[in-house]
C-alpha cells in the first residue's frame, strides 16, 4: 500500500509503516485556463496582444482539455486506492460544487466527465451571491478595517520590486501606452500604489502599477498556458529568468490583498465553515469544490497553513492546483489526515501533457501550523477536527 505521496513520486519505492486505507478525500481546485480577465489591457502598451476567441474571463477548450486530464488522473488514483469503484460510483459517494462563474462551472463539469465519464454525476451550482466562494470582506467595524489597512500597508511597504518593474516596464514599452500618454502615469517604478477602503461586501483592492502588473502578467500567463506561439506570448520577450521576475510582482500583488491573517480569516470563513461541515458532519467519499485563486490564497492563509514553495511552478495558487485532503484509517482504528497540493507544472500546462499513475502532476506536501505531520507526512484527525471547531 503507498500513500498518495508516494504513489505520486513513483521514483520512490517506499512502504508505509503500517497498512492504511484511504477513507474521504475533499479537493479544493483553482479553475483551468481561461481567456485574460482585463479588457483595458490595450491602454498599458502600444503593443499588440494576441486575439482571443473566448469571452473576457471565460474558460478556454484548452483549460477543459487540462482539466479532464486531471479528472482522469484522479479517477485512477481513486480506484486504485479501492476509495471509489471502476466505473461509475454510488450516487451519494461523489459531491461536487462550482461557483456561478463560467470558468468554474465548465472546469467542474471538464473534470467530472473524464472522472466519470458516462456516469450520472451532477455539478452543483453556487447562485450569483454564492458566499462560498465571494473573496467579499464581512466585517464593517471600524477596529477591523483601520488594522487591517495597516496590515496591508505593511506588506506594501516590504515590498522590494524595482527590477521586477523596470522589467514588465520594457516589455510593455510602458512609457509609449495610453496609460503614460492621457493618464500620465508612465513610471512603474515611481508611481504610487494605493490600497482603497476596505469595505463589506467588496473585495480588497489596490490600484497603481501592483494592479497592472498583475494585469498584464496574468495575460501573458495564460498565453503561455493555452499554447500561444512563443512570439505571441509577451511578444517572445521571456525565459525562464525574466517568468521569475515577473512573477514577484504578481505574488506582491497578492500578498498585499490577501496575506493578512485577519483579512485572509474573515474573506475565507464562510468556505472554511463550508469545509467544516463536510470533514465532520458528512461522509462523501470524494468531494470537489472548484473556486478561484482568491479562495485558495486566502483559505490557506486563514487556515494557517505552513509557507510553502510548489515546485516547477511561478504561483502559489496555481492554474487548475487541488489542495487534496484525505482521511486514512489504520489498522488499530486510528484517523489521520494528509493534505497535497496536487498541480500542473508550467511544462505539464504548456504543453498539455497527459498525466497518469506513472506519469503524474506534481505535488507537495502540505502542513498546518496547528496540525503539525509526521515524517510520513500525517497528522491525527482529531487534531484537524479540534482545530476545525475553532471557526
Amino acid at each position: 500500500m503507498l500513500t498518495f505521496c508516494v504513489l505520486l513520486s513513483v521514483l520512490l519505492v517506499q512502504a508505509v509503516p503500517e497498512k492504511l486505507i484511504l477513507e474521504r478525500v475533499v479537493v479544493l481546485s483553482r479553475h483551468n485556463v481561461r481567456s485574460p480577465l482585463s479588457q483595458h489591457l490595450a491602454e498599458i502598451t502600444p503593443r499588440p496582444w494576441p486575439h482571443w476567441d473566448e469571452k473576457s474571463g471565460y474558460l478556454t477548450p484548452k483549460g477543459v482539455y487540462l482539466e479532464g486530464l486531471m479528472g482522469d488522473f484522479f479517477s485512477k488514483w481513486l480506484q486504485n486506492e479501492g476509495l471509489l469503484p471502476q466505473g461509475c460510483p454510488e450516487k451519494d459517494d461523489v459531491f461536487v460544487y462550482a461557483n456561478s462563474k463560467q470558468r468554474t462551472k465548465v472546469t467542474a463539469r471538464a473534470f467530472v466527465l473524464k472522472a466519470f465519464p458516462g456516469c450520472n454525476i451532477t455539478v452543483h451550482i453556487g447562485d450569483k451571491s454564492d458566499p462560498v466562494f465571494s473573496p467579499f470582506v464581512h466585517n464593517n467595524t471600524d477596529t477591523f478595517k483601520k488594522e487591517v489597512l495597516e496590515k496591508m500597508q505593511e506588506v506594501l511597504d516590504s515590498l522590494h520590486l524595482n527590477s521586477s518593474y523596470e522589467l514588465l516596464e520594457n516589455i510593455l514599452d510602458y512609457k509609449d501606452s495610453d496609460m503614460c500618454k492621457t493618464k500620465l502615469k508612465c513610471d512603474l517604478e515611481m508611481d504610487m500604489n494605493k490600497i482603497n477602503e476596505i469595505t463589506a461586501g467588496e473585495k480588497p483592492t489596490v490600484t497603481g502599477p501592483l494592479k497592472i502588473c498583475n494585469t498584464a502578467i496574468d495575460a501573458f500567463k495564460m498565453e503561455y498556458y493555452n499554447g500561444f506561439s512563443v512570439p505571441d506570448v509577451a511578444w517572445g520577450e521571456l525565459n525562464n529568468t525574466r517568468w521569475e521576475t515577473l512573477s514577484k510582482l504578481m505574488e506582491g500583488y497578492h500578498n498585499v490583498i490577501f496575506n493578512s491573517t485577519i483579512l485572509a480569516k474573515d474573506i475565507a470563513l464562510p468556505l472554511i465553515k463550508y469545509m467544516k461541515d463536510i470533514f465532520i458532519n458528512k461522509d462523501t467519499k470524494f468531494t470537489l469544490l472548484m473556486g478561484h485563486d482568491a479562495n485558495i490564497l486566502t483559505f490557506v492563509t486563514g487556515m494557517r497553513f505552513k509557507p510553502y514553495i510548489l515546485p516547477n511552478q511561478y504561483e502559489k495558487a496555481p492554474i487548475g492546483g487541488k489542495i487534496v485532503f484525505q482521511k486514512w484509517l489504520n489498522g488499530n482504528g486510528e484517523y489521520f489526515l494528509s493534505i497535497h497540493y496536487v498541480y500542473a507544472s508550467t511544462s505539464q500546462l504548456r504543453l498539455g501533457s497527459k498525466l497518469s499513475l506513472m506519469k503524474p502532476p506534481q505535488f507537495k506536501v502540505l502542513e498546518l501550523q496547528d496540525c503539525p505531520v509526521n515524517n510520513e507526512g500525517f497528522c491525527p484527525w482529531e487534531t484537524f477536527e479540534k482545530l476545525l471547531r475553532d471557526f
